[in-house]
C-alpha cells in the first residue's frame, strides 16, 4: 500500500470500526507495510482482519474490472 492508501484504510478504518485510534492504526499499518516485526496482541488484531478484507475488496474490484475490459 501506498500512503495515499495507507491513508484510505485508516480513515475507512476509522468510520467502520473504531476500536483503536487513527494514529494506533496508521503506526500499525506503516510498520505492517514496511515490513517491520510486529509483535500482534489481542488490539490489533482487529487492524490485521479489516487489512485482510481490504486486500481481498481490490482484488475482487481488480478481477471485476479485468472481466470487463
Amino acid at each position: 500500500m501506498n500512503i495515499e492508501e495507507q491513508k484510505a484504510f485508516v480513515k475507512s478504518y476509522s468510520n467502520n470500526m473504531a476500536y483503536l485510534s487513527a494514529n494506533e492504526v496508521a503506526d500499525f499499518v506503516a510498520k505492517y507495510e514496511t515490513g517491520e516485526d510486529i509483535d500482534y496482541s489481542s488490539e490489533h488484531t482487529s487492524i490485521m482482519d479489516a487489512l485482510g478484507m481490504w486486500h481481498d475488496a481490490i482484488k475482487w474490484k481488480l478481477n471485476e474490472l479485468n472481466k470487463n475490459s
